[in-house]
């Protein structure tokens, strides 16, 4: 099984994406129609209760929905990812961001390159647009800015978010990866559609 990691805060902050209500339900849809059936999915209401009234009903529809509350936390705070990852029983960890989505294959084309190392980085997709579509993007995990959330797969408790952070907490995730583990590679697949950059567009 994979465990699929989701913070949620619908609250306003700056660099937000838009409809975050809508783009939720819309990233969940698109973990529930992946290919790959052994996954599950937890949900993490950063002191969100607008996230309990969206998500709730959708539990008993699908039992590989999980939903935990926990208190606010600081903005960039890694406390949200580390509640997933302490209540996650698959062997990897992944994540997701509630305003991006996963391609129907995103997991299923990860599978037949994973071999037991410690952790995985792969490239993302970045909306074009001139064609108003998804093209591929090469991603480097030694490169800061070049790299984040969208690109990592691990095994749980192989590292810790820190508590309070900005907004290269992903960058420094990373490099906490590197350092707990020299298992792992770069694989080709994936496909996490990547749906929001701050200043760029918000699809």
């Amino acid at each position: 099984m994979i465990s699929i990691v989701m913070p949620s805060y619908l609250g306003q902050y700056k660099r937000a994406a838009k409809d975050r209500d809508t783009k939720i339900l819309r990233a969940i849809s698109s973990v529930t129609k992946q290919c790959f059936r052994e996954w599950e999915l937890i949900i993490v209401a950063d002191g969100c209760e607008r996230t309990l009234e969206i998500v709730d009903p959708l539990l008993s529809r699908d039992e590989r929905l999980r939903l935990e509350f926990i208190e606010k936390a600081p903005l960039w705070s890694g406390r949200p990812r580390n509640t997933g990852i302490s209540l996650a029983q698959g062997k990897y960890i992944c994540y997701l961001d509630i305003d991006d989505i996963f391609a129907p294959d995103h997991l299923s084309s990860m599978l037949p390159e994973m071999d037991g190392q410690d952790w995985y980085w792969f490239d993302d997709y970045k909306f074009n647009i001139k064609d108003r579509n998804f093209r591929h993007v090469k991603r480097n995990v030694n490169k800061l800015g070049n790299c984040g959330t969208s690109n990592i797969m691990h095994r749980p408790h192989l590292a810790k978010w820190n508590d309070r952070d900005n907004y290269a907490h992903d960058w420094r995730f990373i490099q906490k990866l590197k350092k707990a583990s020299r298992k792992y590679k770069y694989i080709k697949g994936g496909r996490y559609l990547v749906c929001h950059i701050p200043g760029e567009y918000d699809v």
